[in-house]
């Protein structure tokens, strides 16, 4: 069957409203078997598996015990609605039985093998299991294609909610074949009518082009998600994360903050730390950035280490963690030490603009080919030039710092990479643009941000007079708290807060914590 005649049949398909769902399964059952009635259930778990899973959870009750017997992913499908529905999200389930008892059963479809490897590998990827995560994910696709085409056919309808998950897995773990496991399951869910799962994946795969530094590529998918016209909480905020990080990197902090503000805080799921990368990016002045770093030690204390010490949640986390320092280089936020034996090319490259920052220019230079040679994504490439002509400009090398400008300026021009000129000083950026005679439509930008970020005298004095610790208190009294919630998050007593704060006012200028909080709203 063309593609064409699959969309033509997806259409044709009935779409039963959520109330009569199990009545149409134990009709199906009557009049055609349990493998009709098993494909009414599996051909409305798109639409209501995670909107309304106590409504799945009744309709499975409606399916006859042959597609138990036949079928043990049903199984595994009900624990899955039950966890959704308890409110523990869908992240965090797994294929718990077959893990505790070590598959003593083998399934009797391809179906079955699929939904249990893939269950496996979502219940890894949640609990920070990334190479067990990557390993399953990967056995699954390899189980897929050993199938025949009967197999495949039976499958087809479940494939790509579970091509979605081994792309998240891929992802998480920064494995290769992401990208091709969300193609796939836009385009199974495309031509299966399943228009909520279609969207989600062309959602992920415009963020993954994106963090990457593909932005053109990025639009063209995030187009391809808005036209599925149906938008969940889960892809909608990865939808409005992306178009927050395209906004940042051309340097429109204000719609940047207007798609922040349209994600809904229970949606963000797995992507908390791409969350505080953005967040952190577009944070400018004493105070922002602050509170930044008070939300990324607070995220990282709640999670356990191993869901951020690799892959792709470390990768963002050392991004935002740069971009802190570059505002309050006192107040580095901590992350874990890059693996000495395999630091990835983000590592190399946050390590290689400190020394560049520092006058180091030998050793940021060296940093900078090493992480060039590595074939890192467009946005780490981009920073690595443009930290490699900063350091050959600084030594006298004015031909490779003239020809590492070249290449860095025409990586950010194609893609609209604004915000990457960033990376080195504003100074160095009009020394290196008039030295290649090329013109940066965003150097007045970026020259100008960098000003109006700069505190003025009064407001600077005062910064100045505060100790980290009231700077810290200063953040938690603009977020609202109250004297007890700021000495239990800071480890002190309340007396000791009392004392901090009449400190704080007296240097401030202020008389209350509502003078306090409009002033560092300010700044």
């Amino acid at each position: 069957m063309s593609d064409e005649e699959q969309v033509d049949s997806a259409r044709d398909r009935v779409v039963v409203e959520p109330e009569r769902l199990r009545s149409a399964i134990e009709d199906a059952a009557r009049d055609h078997g349990w493998r009709a009635a098993a494909d009414v259930f599996q051909r409305h778990w798109d639409l209501y598996a995670t909107r309304v899973p106590r409504v799945m959870l009744e309709a499975l009750k409606g399916l006859p015990g042959e597609v138990f017997v036949e079928r043990p992913s049903m199984l595994i499908a009900a624990d899955y609605l039950q966890q959704v529905a308890s409110g523990q999200g869908a992240g965090r389930f797994h294929d718990g039985a077959r893990d505790t008892y070590g598959g003593a059963r083998e399934p009797r479809e391809l179906l079955d093998s699929l939904i249990a490897l893939t269950g496996r590998a979502a219940g890894a990827r949640a609990e920070g299991g990334l190479d067990t995560a990557r390993l399953r994910s990967a056995e699954a696709r390899r189980t897929l294609e050993r199938a025949d085409e009967s197999a495949r056919g039976r499958a087809r309808e479940a494939l790509p909610h579970l091509m979605l998950q081994w792309g998240r897995c891929r992802e998480a773990a920064d494995a290769d074949g992401a990208i091709v496991e969300y193609e796939q399951s836009h385009h199974l869910g495309t031509i299966t009518g399943q228009t909520e799962v279609a969207g989600r994946a062309a959602a992920s795969l415009a963020w993954l082009l994106a963090e990457r530094g593909r932005l053109s590529d990025a639009r063209e998918w995030l187009a391809r998600a808005r036209a599925t016209g149906r938008v969940s909480p889960r892809h909608g905020a990865v939808l409005h994360l992306t178009d927050a990080l395209i906004a940042a990197d051309q340097l429109d902090d204000e719609l940047a903050e207007r798609a922040l503000a349209r994600i809904d805080d229970n949606g963000i799921g797995e992507y908390w730390a791409a969350l505080l990368w953005v967040r952190a990016m577009i944070a400018r002045g004493p105070i922002a950035p602050l509170m930044i770093r008070h939300d990324f030690v607070g995220e990282t204390e709640r999670r356990a280490r191993k869901l951020y010490d690799e892959g792709a949640n470390r990768r963002y986390l050392v991004r935002a963690a740069d971009a802190i320092e570059r505002e309050i280089e006192p107040c580095e936020p901590p992350i874990p030490a890059a693996s000495p034996e395999a630091p990835s090319p983000t590592d190399i490259v946050r390590q290689a603009s400190a020394l560049c920052r520092s006058g180091s220019f030998a050793a940021a230079r060296g940093l900078a080919r090493t992480a060039l040679a590595a074939s890192p994504p467009v946005r780490d490439e981009a920073a690595a030039q443009l930290i490699l002509a900063a350091s050959e400009f600084a030594l006298g090398g004015s031909d490779a710092a003239r020809s590492a400008f070249c290449r860095a300026h025409a990586l950010i021009a194609h893609e609209g990479l604004l915000r990457s000129y960033g990376t080195i000083g504003a100074a160095d950026l009009r020394a290196l643009a008039e030295l290649s005679g090329l013109r940066i439509p965003a150097l007045a930008t970026v020259a100008d941000a960098a000003e109006a970020a700069r505190p003025g005298p009064a407001e600077s004095a005062n910064m100045a007079a505060l100790t980290r610790r009231e700077r810290e208190l200063l953040v938690l009294i603009a977020e609202g708290r109250q004297f007890a919630q700021i000495a239990e998050s800071l480890f002190i007593s309340l007396n000791t807060v009392k004392t901090l704060t009449r400190s704080l006012y007296r240097k401030l200028g202020v008389h209350s914590r509502g003078e306090a909080a409009a002033l560092a709203r300010t700044l």
